[in-house]
């Protein structure tokens, strides 16, 4: 699959490079079984229209008890269900809904899924969703477009990135037991050097399950790229329609803290891989900085646009301060006009 800005930077009526077409080809029918093992995610992406019009019916997808007993057959994936954070936890299929989305509602939040999707990807979807969950219970699950500009950037990074690692350890851990639908789905998509990054500590050394290497390296591996580009440009759509007063908005944000990136690296099973030692902050300029131009440009305007709400805010108020104090000359001259000269 190619990078979205290939085909904004190309014209459509150019002819198209196959080269990297043929070469897939080729290493499918020449290469090792693993390959085509990935087969049913490249054939699911490659059926336009089983992409762009649903199939069925629901009840013909497949069905969510059944994922969720796969699920329970991961150390990480199993806590997650029966955690504290799962009790009241509703799990839907809504055919309307593009892929999945948790729903924090108290008692009774919501995770609903697409339930046209390939199996392997309902499952990365589910354990994407419980996460969120699990996040939520620990307070970590904090709303981007309450931090500045910049810091809402890098704070909707981490949270994508974040469960997507955790998808990665999970499928993982499936994979290890025989259950290899959620791993071949990812390592056929556009994450698959994501996943490589967790594979190779994972089978260089066992230990980087727990010990928060491999979850590092999934998630440091987000950030290469133009990958982050997506992301940046839904949380900046955000700010832009102002439905919640964003641009408007004249209070002080908080500082991005380590107390919440160590929230947002905890996992249930293992060592929080955002506290290593040795490692790069996850505040570090590296995660945070955005080479897109479009989007680069679309977050100065709207930190150019918070600046000037704010200096315009501060004028006014200095204005009506300044009215107050405004001194009647007239009043004034009266009480302090001297008496007539009498020998004028």
């Amino acid at each position: 699959m190619g990078n979205e800005s290939d085909y904004e930077s190309e014209p459509l009526s150019k002819k198209p490079k196959t080269k990297g077409f043929k070469g897939t080809a080729q290493r499918l029918r020449q290469g090792k079984e693993s390959h085509l093992a990935h087969r049913a995610s490249l054939d699911w992406r490659q059926d336009q229209k089983r992409v762009c019009e649903p199939f069925g019916d629901v009840n013909d997808c497949v069905d969510l008890e059944e994922l969720k007993t796969i699920l329970m057959q991961s150390m990480t994936a199993e806590t997650l269900l029966c955690a504290e954070s799962a009790k009241g936890l509703k799990i839907y299929y809504d055919p309307q809904m593009p892929l999945s989305q948790f729903y924090p509602r108290g008692e009774e939040s919501i995770i609903t899924l697409n339930p046209y999707r390939p199996k392997g990807d309902l499952l990365n979807m589910l354990v994407r969703e419980l996460r969120r969950a699990w996040q939520h219970r620990q307070g970590a699950l904090v709303n981007p477009m309450s931090f500045e500009p910049d810091e809402a950037v890098l704070v909707n990074r981490a949270q994508q990135a974040d469960v997507l690692m955790v998808s990665i350890k999970v499928a993982w851990e499936l994979k290890l037991v025989g259950e290899a639908d959620a791993w071949n789905f990812m390592a056929g998509s556009s994450m698959a050097d994501i996943t490589r990054a967790f594979e190779i500590h994972a089978q260089k050394d066992f230990r980087t399950l727990n010990n928060g290497e491999a979850s590092r390296a999934a998630y440091d591996k987000f950030f290469e790229g133009s990958r982050t580009k997506i992301h940046d440009k839904r949380i900046i759509h955000q700010m832009l329609l102002d439905d919640q007063g964003y641009m408007k908005s004249q209070q002080k944000r908080p500082k991005v803290s380590m107390d919440l990136f160590k929230k947002l690296g905890e996992l249930p099973h293992g060592r929080n891989y955002l506290s290593l030692s040795g490692k790069k902050p996850p505040t570090d300029m590296c995660y945070s900085t955005i080479e897109d131009r479009s989007n680069a440009n679309f977050l100065w305007f709207i930190k150019f646009e918070r600046s000037f709400q704010e200096k315009e805010l501060q004028m006014l108020q200095e204005s009506v301060k300044a009215s107050a104090d405004i001194v009647d000359f007239t009043k004034w001259s009266l009480h302090t006009r001297r008496p007539a000269d009498p020998g004028l």
